[in-house]
């Protein structure tokens, strides 16, 4: 299983114009739907004038991938869909991508649509900084003082981070693993009868 990703740093930026309309695409790194929402927002209060606002995304958490695509009052098939074609062509993930168009008065069909939402998108993401991200588990476990070194070592051998322990009764042990290395962890510390008390999915 692939615990990494590309996307986009920051946020890239790209325009297009054509027939007097004009087309800005603003696209950016997001991990859940609350970063959506709140890019959707920026994108329509940087553009407070324009008569659309067709977005895409794709988002990669664990071995699930979400896609959306909406045309936003464009005819059908017609924005969306290319934009996000755009994102699974440079083969990105985590990453949505905002096409705002200005109408110009003049009609460019479906197919000057798809084009020009589609170019716009590519281009946009062609120009942005991108890094490769990698997935995380975040762990807390709670351990028997005796089983500490064992857990440890466990760690270290999965290349495993040891983030924090806390010393009570039990001790509980903060730790953060490669997704792909996830199974084999959990395997080995049912044997050991180690509670995992938390789990959450992390990215760096």
């Amino acid at each position: 299983m692939s615990d990494q990703y590309k996307t986009v740093v920051a946020i890239a930026e790209s325009k297009l114009e054509i027939k007097k309309s004009r087309f800005i695409c603003l696209a950016t790194a997001v991990e859940s739907q609350d970063a959506i929402s709140d890019f959707l927002i920026l994108a329509r209060h940087k553009n407070p004038d324009a008569s659309h606002y067709c977005y895409a995304y794709k988002i990669k958490t664990g071995g699930e991938v979400r896609e959306y695509a909406t045309d936003a009052g464009e005819p059908t098939h017609s924005a969306g869909p290319p934009i996000l074609s755009a994102i699974k062509a440079a083969k990105l993930s985590n990453v949505i991508c905002v096409v705002v168009r200005y109408y110009g008065g003049i009609n460019l069909g479906v197919g000057g649509l798809i084009r020009a939402y589609g170019g716009c998108a590519r281009s946009c993401l062609s120009n942005a900084n991108i890094e490769t991200r990698v997935l995380y588990q975040r762990l807390r476990l709670r351990v028997f003082h005796g089983q500490i070194g064992s857990v440890l070592n466990l760690c270290r051998r999965l290349r495993g981070d040891i983030l924090n322990i806390e010393f009570d009764e039990e001790a509980i042990v903060y730790l953060q693993i490669r997704l792909r290395e996830l199974n084999t962890l959990e395997t080995n510390l049912q044997r050991m009868a180690v509670t995992i008390e938390t789990s959450s999915l992390a990215t760096t």
